[in-house]
């Protein structure tokens, strides 16, 4: 039952590590905090975002992810935000909180840099219902530790005009334990992560604009991976997009604007083994932007 439980265990919290700590998402491209903190300010209203993600349709215990931002320009140097989610990975479950501060340099009339520190804390825990013994007793089960705290750093600098953005980040940067060390199961880290994305708008004619975009993501100790997606906007109310995660998935997305509100859908279709015995996966989002001036439309959709 030990291997069977280290097993499990290290399954269950190698997925959360690796994909599920940051709360990363099909359409990330909508709400590029989540992606980089240095994002907080960028625009002149304040975005509210809500959104929930079923992932593995079909497989018990698949990963279910919930998660609420905001971001909210401060003076004009200043920016600030946060995030909260939750995720639940089979026996494995975990709450996170980010908070972030960022500041804008002004390097001529068109183009600004930004740079960002963030906190941020997250809540790891282990549910014994679903770990079922072939012992009624079993030591390894009942000494397991099913919660932990892990407090950590999330840096990000990002260039952006009206026009196009690329920026870099890295969050997890102090790579904490997550659970204590027991005899039987070394404790796992919070991984370092590396993201680099960059987008670019195309204004086609008056009705359409045309976003290519692209995500590189590198995890130490593992490959390179990376997206490339693109979105079409049709006067500026409606939009359809895809993706191509390398390796993994294609997505198909598609959403509306409405006065201040920003609604979008997406499914992922898996490329992997695992499309034998998942129906893909859905995610929504809803987007409220608070004092969201009229001509500020014409810049941004995100």
């Amino acid at each position: 039952m030990k291997n069977i439980l280290r097993i499990l265990l290290f399954v269950c919290i190698a997925n959360v590590v690796s994909a599920q700590q940051t709360p990363l998402t099909s359409q990330y491209m909508f709400n590029n905090y989540l992606l980089n903190p240095a994002e907080a300010g960028t625009v002149d209203y304040i975005p509210f975002t809500l959104s929930a993600r079923a992932q593995w349709n079909g497989i018990e215990g698949a990963p279910k992810t919930q998660f609420f931002s905001m971001h909210s320009k401060v003076g004009e140097k200043m920016g600030v935000g946060g995030y909260v989610y939750r995720d639940e990975t089979g026996p494995i479950s975990e709450q996170g909180v980010q908070l972030s501060y960022a500041y804008h340099l002004s390097l001529n009339d068109d183009a600004k840099l930004s740079f960002s520190l963030a906190g941020m804390l997250f809540f790891h825990d282990i549910n014994r219902g679903y770990l079922r013994p072939d012992e009624g007793d079993d030591a390894a089960l009942n000494t397991l530790k099913v919660n932990a705290i892990s407090p950590d750093i999330n840096f990000g600098v990002l260039y952006y005009t009206d026009k196009y953005r690329v920026g870099i980040s890295s969050p997890q940067l102090l790579q904490n334990n997550i659970y204590s060390s027991t005899e039987d199961i070394d404790s796992p880290k919070l991984t370092r992560h590396y993201y680099l994305f960059g987008e670019y708008n195309f204004e086609m004619n008056d009705k359409i604009d045309l976003v290519p975009s692209t995500l590189v993501k590198y995890v130490a100790g593992a490959p390179f991976q990376f997206d490339l997606n693109v979105k079409a906007l049709y006067a500026k109310k409606y939009w359809i997009g895809a993706s191509y995660r390398h390796s993994n998935a294609v997505v198909g997305m598609l959403g509306l604007n409405w006065k201040n509100l920003s609604f979008g859908y997406s499914y992922d279709y898996n490329m992997t083994d695992i499309a034998d015995y998942s129906a893909g996966a859905h995610e929504i989002f809803l987007t409220y932007k608070l004092m969201k001036k009229k001509e500020e439309s014409a810049k941004r959709f995100d």
